[in-house]
């Protein structure tokens, strides 16, 4: 019984997955609202994540945009080599997100002894609430040092809704995934 509550390499793996599936949700919700405000489907990959590797490209769409304010659009060419390092570095920083989500929920339900995480529905509202933190960190901390550029034409609305997105999808996942480990003998009463 208590092997089954062991941190591990599979529970960081299945933390690991449930990031990876609340990153594509969060990146399809993002790519259809861009495509959907005529900023091109891929431009949140294309354009937005390869942006903190090819600085001096994104720095070139955002002169251009403001130099003819009309046509505000990130819509680009797609460009396979920023698509693939846009679509690696947004799948990587969801499954680090992920682990560190595990790892803060796990610690908040050991710790503090929390019977409601311990539940579906305390587990995934915890997660979406760690995505509302995660998009405050990322909008006012994070980026403005790391990709001022980003900051520049992230739609915050959007961006708030595709991290609810990213802690529902992980939360409702890593709860199926790692039930065994985040319920303990005496909550598991309560989680059921």
């Amino acid at each position: 019984m208590e092997a089954s509550r062991s941190i591990g390499g599979r529970f960081v793996g299945l933390a690991a997955v449930s990031g990876a599936a609340g990153g594509v949700v969060m990146a399809m919700w993002m790519m259809v609202y861009s495509a959907a405000t005529d900023n091109g489907f891929w431009s949140p990959l294309n354009v937005c994540m390869a942006s903190f590797v090819y600085r001096s490209d994104a720095q070139m769409m955002i002169h251009d945009m403001m130099v003819h304010p009309g046509m505000m659009s990130m819509n680009s060419a797609i460009i396979p080599s920023h698509l693939a390092v846009g679509f690696l570095l947004h799948m990587t920083f969801s499954i680090v997100v992920g682990v560190s989500f595990a790892l803060i929920l796990l610690a908040a339900i050991r710790v503090l002894g929390l019977p409601l995480l311990a539940t579906r529905f305390g587990y995934t509202a915890g997660a979406v609430i760690g995505g509302l933190v995660l998009y405050g960190l990322m909008m006012y901390a994070i980026l403005p040092s790391a990709n001022p550029l980003m900051v520049d034409v992230t739609p915050r609305g959007a961006f708030i809704i595709g991290h609810v997105l990213y802690g529902l999808t992980f939360g409702l996942i890593a709860f199926a995934l790692l039930r065994p480990t985040i319920t303990s003998p005496r909550l598991r009463s309560a989680a059921a």
